[in-house]
Parts: structure tokens; sequence; C-alpha cells
């Protein structure tokens, strides 16, 4: 069997590193999602609760009083900070495929001259 042309190794290797980055945006995207999701519902719970029902914040080692309102002030900040790194990541989710697709056909298309370059060489 013939060598990989540097051209088509060169195509390969950048597709890796795509499906490689795909995979760690789609693993970060997976954790930020699960986080929203037990954001909203400690926001849900806390809602629930009377103005003055005592809440408290895990600080390290150390549980914290805080109020509800702070609390859910606290908790929507962090939602809208998870739900922008969500959507970043669905835009580089996106554009990753793209590129996948774009290079997947860029290998096809050069695997299909190589295999017409061999049949013609071996039909002559």
């Amino acid at each position: 069997m013939a060598q990989i042309p540097p051209s088509l190794q060169d195509m390969v290797n950048r597709f890796n590193q795509a499906q490689a980055q795909l995979q760690s945006v789609l693993l970060r995207k997976q954790q930020y999602e699960a986080e929203l999701k037990e954001v909203d519902k400690a926001i849900s719970e806390i809602e629930k609760l009377s103005p003055d029902a005592k809440i408290f914040k895990n600080v390290g080692n150390f549980l914290v009083p805080q109020t509800r309102d702070a609390a859910l002030q606290e908790l929507k900040e962090r939602k809208e900070l998870l739900e922008l790194h969500v959507k970043t990541l669905s835009r580089q989710e996106t554009m990753l495929r793209e590129q996948l697709d774009k290079l997947r056909d860029e290998i096809n298309k050069e695997l299909a001259r190589l295999k017409g370059g061999e049949a013609a060489k071996g039909g002559g």
C-alpha cells in the first residue's frame, strides 16, 4: 500500500484535533448543564420559603447564614453565568461540527482521488 500523502495526513491530524476539541466542549457543556439544573432546583426550592426563613450557605468547611433574597440573587447570577457558558459552548460545538464535516468531506475527496489514481495506474 502506498504511503499517505502529507496533505492527507495533515487533514487527518486536523480532523482528530477538532474531534478532541469537540469532545472537550461537549464534556464541559454537559457539566455546566448539570450545574444549571441544580441551580434551577435550588432557586425553585428557595422561592418556596418564607422571606424570613433561615438559609445557610456552604463556604469551605463552614455553613454561613444568608438571607433568602441574598441567596436567590446569588443563585440567579450563577444561573445567568452558566447559561452564558452553555450558549458559548453550544456555538463552539456548532463550529466544530461544521469544521469536522468539512474536513471529513475533504478527506473523503482526497481518498477518492488517490483511489482513482491507483486504479488508473493499475489499469494501465
